[in-house]
């Protein structure tokens, strides 16, 4: 098979990350980019850039065979449908669209057109997720996420705390977890300027065990982290820095008048030799795109991630 041809829609932050991706990916030729404001293309000279989907020539639209979408999420629906017009597969970036309708609508129209759907909820290919989703677990106490950002420059217009940060940690949960129920226990969102900036969820998991997730974009750094509490393991987790250990409870080393000492068994994987995620991502899509079939478990979880993500907003 030639390699493939790869549409990005959106030139900012996110739409430069998949630029890199698949720039380096020896599946892809070098890909167009399309954005309306073309002096983002002044430091790039050798990017193949247009200003909209219309003014790209009918002969490389019809060559496409994926597009990525890295637009605002407002415009992620009326986007997302111009390349489903002409039957191109979708690698579109989160939130999916700006509501849920839309989410579903999105999720409808790909389907009834056969088209292959991707969410770019990215934490669903980072290795550590990747590697806990396999893992058998015996009976899980708690879990902790803590997803914490600095403050945003006041330019920036951003998604609510929730849609833009939090949907991560849903994504995982459905990863890692595979709830079949997931009760909302307590929900708390600090505003700034009517958009929430923080937010202290408590989830309960299948009547089990609980989940919290802490998400802020009010922090002094960049946390991503996530504690497994299994009843004979702990699993603690750095997404940023990847990589996580694994404690295990061990026998009672030393007892005195004031203390009980344990002997813990530790075992630390190393995740720094592995691609970046959106290399992963990327390699997913086009996996998808070359075997022609949709990712039934991804958008499984996609679709349940936005779910979730709505009802939390609508607490």
């Amino acid at each position: 098979m030639s390699n493939l041809n790869i549409a990005i829609l959106g030139f900012g932050n996110m739409g430069k990350i998949h630029y890199k991706a698949v720039l380096k990916n020896n599946l892809c030729n070098d890909p167009i980019v399309i954005d309306n404001d073309m002096s983002k293309f002044d430091d790039y000279p050798e990017v193949v850039s247009f200003e909209s989907v219309e003014k790209v020539p009918k002969d490389v639209l019809e060559s496409i065979d994926g597009a990525i979408i890295a637009t605002p999420s407002s415009l992620h629906l009326e986007h997302s449908q111009k390349f489903i017009e002409n039957k191109i597969s979708l690698l579109v970036e989160k939130p999916l669209t700006d509501s849920i309708e839309n989410d579903l609508a999105l999720i409808s129209e790909a389907k009834k057109n056969d088209l292959l759907l991707k969410c770019g909820l990215i934490e669903l290919f980072n290795p550590i997720v990747q590697d806990l989703s396999n893992t058998r677990f015996t009976d899980i106490k708690f879990v902790h996420f803590k997803r914490h950002s600095p403050k945003t420059s006041e330019n920036r217009k951003l998604e609510n705390i929730i849609t833009d940060l939090t949907l991560h940690d849903i994504s995982i949960v459905f990863k890692i977890f595979k709830p079949s129920k997931v009760d909302i226990i307590g929900c708390n969102l600090t505003y700034e300027d009517s958009v929430a900036e923080s937010a202290q969820i408590l989830l309960k998991v299948d009547d089990s065990y609980t989940i919290f997730l802490s998400t802020s974009r009010q922090d002094q750094e960049k946390v991503r982290t996530l504690e497994i509490v299994d009843s004979d393991s702990t699993y603690t987790c750095d997404l940023k820095n990847k990589f996580y250990e694994i404690k295990k409870s061990g026998q009672i080393a030393a007892v005195d008048k004031y203390s009980i000492t344990e002997s813990n068994v530790l075992n630390k994987i190393d995740m720094l030799n592995k691609p970046e995620t959106a290399e992963i991502q990327l390699e997913s899509f086009l996996s998808s795109i070359i075997k022609k079939e949709q990712d039934v478990a991804h958008l499984e979880i996609v679709e349940k991630t936005h779910q979730l993500a709505y009802r939390i907003l609508n607490t």
